[in-house]
């Protein structure tokens, strides 16, 4: 559970969703063995799962999250032009969520 912002120079607590932008990523993790051989056909299924972050008010409206598949999960500036979305309390809107990965 979202305990506080994910801003690492901030951590305000998380007291209410309707305050601040809420996050979610799907991620999908693939093992790969080894010892893969041409012959040898995968049996492994890529697990999904989706995570949260929260950025707090303040900190929502100058900074945004992008995660990116090498580095991970970044907190960013806002892009000159680019404005906080709009909460509503206890909602999200389907342009927030953005599937990265399809297989």
């Amino acid at each position: 559970m979202l305990g506080h912002c994910v801003n690492p120079n901030c951590s305000a607590p998380l007291h209410s969703f309707s305050e601040g932008r809420l996050y979610q990523f799907e991620i999908v993790s693939i093992s790969i063995a080894a010892s893969d051989s041409a012959k040898a056909p995968f049996d492994e299924r890529p697990e999904r799962q989706a995570v949260h972050y929260w950025l707090c008010g303040r900190c929502a409206s100058n900074l945004n999250l992008h995660l990116e598949p090498l580095q991970g999960l970044r907190v960013v500036p806002l892009v000159s032009g680019e404005e906080p979305v709009n909460q509503v309390p206890g909602a999200l809107a389907d342009s927030e969520f953005t599937q990265t990965n399809r297989c």
